[in-house]
């Protein structure tokens, strides 16, 4: 529950930073220059990518707590030992079908156990992606 009340806060935050952003954005348009003109059009586009990388972020969180409500280790985790489990689960992938989404959520559980977030993302990205197919 806590980290829903901190999603919706941060989408909150981004919205109120949006909203600023299109303040500042029409008080340059209503300068009537170029350069205010200008200006707009990149707080604009500075906007887009704000709300799109917003919107994916939230998209990403949700898909990856489906996986998670989905998921239920094998028998054989391996839950004290961080780089033991890992190395089954790597195993695991390399062992089986290249497409199991299990296989991929249970790598970046592995992973994110490790504190390598990014490789856990991309884990998670691959996992999601295999889920769809």
């Amino acid at each position: 529950m806590r980290q829903k009340i901190f999603v919706v806060a941060l989408v909150l935050i981004t919205a109120a930073y949006c909203w600023g952003l299109g303040w500042i954005a029409w008080g340059f348009v209503r300068a009537d220059s170029a350069l205010g003109y200008g200006l707009a059009f990149g707080i604009v586009i500075l906007l887009a990518l704000t709300v799109w990388v917003t919107w994916r972020e939230v998209l990403f969180g949700l898909a990856a707590g489906r996986l998670a409500a989905q998921y239920s280790p094998p028998g054989s985790a391996i839950q004290d030992d961080p780089r033991a489990e890992f190395e089954a689960a790597r195993t695991a992938l390399q062992e089986t079908d290249q497409e199991r989404w299990q296989d991929w959520f249970r790598l970046a559980l592995a992973y994110d156990a490790l504190r390598d977030r990014r490789a856990a993302r991309m884990a998670t990205r691959r996992a999601i992606d295999a889920r769809r197919r």
